[in-house]
């Protein structure tokens, strides 16, 4: 049974001297297929493992979520009666 990374990613340290270098590398596993410019959420959370070749921050990629507005009071002061 191997590991499912679906929808995931996983950020290393770099160890690169370069200045211009990244200072962390590492892998996104797409949930589904991707289109050009499409918009993905991605969020990171430091990893508490103590094994010293476990990535630096581990993360979820999702779809973009449309932010929903709360539907409009449609009241008034009027008695329908």
């Amino acid at each position: 049974m191997s590991y499912d990374n679906t929808g995931k990613a996983s950020l290393w340290k770099n160890q690169s001297d370069n200045e211009k270098a990244p200072i962390l590398k590492g892998t996104l596993f797409a949930h589904r297929d991707i289109k050009a410019g499409e918009p993905f959420e991605l969020a990171l959370w430091r990893n508490q493992s103590e094994n010293p070749k476990a990535p630096a921050l581990t993360g979820k990629l999702s779809d973009k979520q449309e932010r929903q507005q709360a539907p409009a009071d449609d009241f008034s002061d009027e008695i329908p009666f």
